[in-house]
């Protein structure tokens, strides 16, 4: 491959999609860093005889900025390799909701370059792994919620810009809507509903929104404020997207039928999760977890193949649920 192809080549890679731009003496000086010695003049004739076969275009400003042009394929320069292909495929398909919206607008090429990477290769290997990979929600499955498009369009450059947004909100339990100031923090995606974690006005206590509750955002040129100390992850293993019903953990006794018992062997509970054998019918699970409301579904869910020994306050709760649902199976019946 020739010099002038190599260089001309690094120039379409460095010309950003409209409506960035960037100009010939800005070019030349990438060129030059790259390891191509050319001129000015050269950059000039270059970009001009490029535009007739790739859709380039000039804003006819002083210096002149060059682009490609908005809906233009950039990734065919080079073509993409086909397990690059899979991967913006992939990204398509499952990163979609928590992608800023700007940011999808910029990869629209890039996903129709891969679609076609990937249909114009044979239907075997990894042109055809997009049609045998599912990812699935854990337990049954819903129909995502409806988010306000504009709304998480805003709330997603607030939380990028760290700034600070009028929202107007509705809460789960309650009619009509409340309205606050957000300092947006992160975003958690569980099952099927996206999170925003923020806090409101000049308060230091995380908040969570749901963001198909957020019925209106504005943006507001102020800085948001952070949470001295605020970490993620932190944030996240603290329990608080489990509901929880208190700060403290518990040291849960459960029995299990072996069938109910079976997947805790591949999956514990907690890092400390013993098993113990009772009888040919019965496991006895002793494990440290969160007081959470997801742990009392997660426990719901075993039906009779489970029951509660301790914390004796915990068993004396299931107790009185299986009362009241006693109760109301016996009235369906009367």
């Amino acid at each position: 491959m020739n010099d002038t192809l190599l260089r001309q080549w690094a120039m379409l890679r460095s010309i950003p999609r409209h409506p960035r731009k960037i100009d010939a003496s800005s070019l030349q000086a990438r060129l030059v860093d790259a390891g191509f010695a050319v001129t000015l003049r050269s950059i000039q004739r270059d970009l001009i005889k490029l535009s007739t076969e790739f859709p380039l275009v000039c804003d006819g400003s002083k210096p002149q900025g060059w682009s490609w042009h908005s809906s233009a394929d950039q990734l065919n320069i080079p073509a993409l390799e086909p397990n690059a292909a899979l991967t913006f495929k992939l990204v398509e398909n499952y990163l979609r909701p928590i992608l800023p919206t700007n940011t999808l607008a910029q990869l629209q090429p890039w996903f129709r370059s891969a679609t076609g990477v990937l249909n114009s290769t044979s239907g075997i290997g990894i042109a055809a792994w997009p049609d045998k990979v599912r990812v699935l929600p854990k337990g049954f499955q819903l129909q995502p919620p409806v988010i306000n498009e504009q709304a998480q369009a805003k709330l997603y450059q607030a939380l990028l810009q760290e700034k600070r947004a009028f929202v107007r909100y509705r809460p789960r339990y309650r009619s009509g809507h409340k309205e606050y100031i957000i300092n947006p923090l992160a975003l958690v995606v569980r099952d099927q509903t996206i999170y925003l974690l923020c806090t409101f006005w000049d308060y230091q206590d995380v908040i969570k929104l749901a963001l198909h509750r957020v019925e209106d955002v504005q943006l507001l040129d102020e800085p948001a404020i952070q949470v001295d100390g605020f970490d993620l992850d932190e944030y996240i293993k603290s329990g608080s997207f489990g509901y929880l019903l208190g700060n403290e953990t518990l040291n849960i006794e459960v029995e299990f039928t072996w069938q109910g018992a079976n997947h805790l062997r591949e999956c514990p509970l907690s890092d400390d999760q013993s098993l113990t054998t009772i009888d040919e019918n019965t496991v006895l699970l002793r494990a440290t977890v969160p007081n959470t409301e997801e742990l009392r579904w997660w426990l719901r869910g075993f039906g009779d193949s489970v029951k509660v020994l301790g914390p004796s306050w915990l068993r004396d709760e299931f107790r009185q649920a299986a009362k009241r649902l006693l109760n109301r199976y016996s009235e369906a019946s009367d």
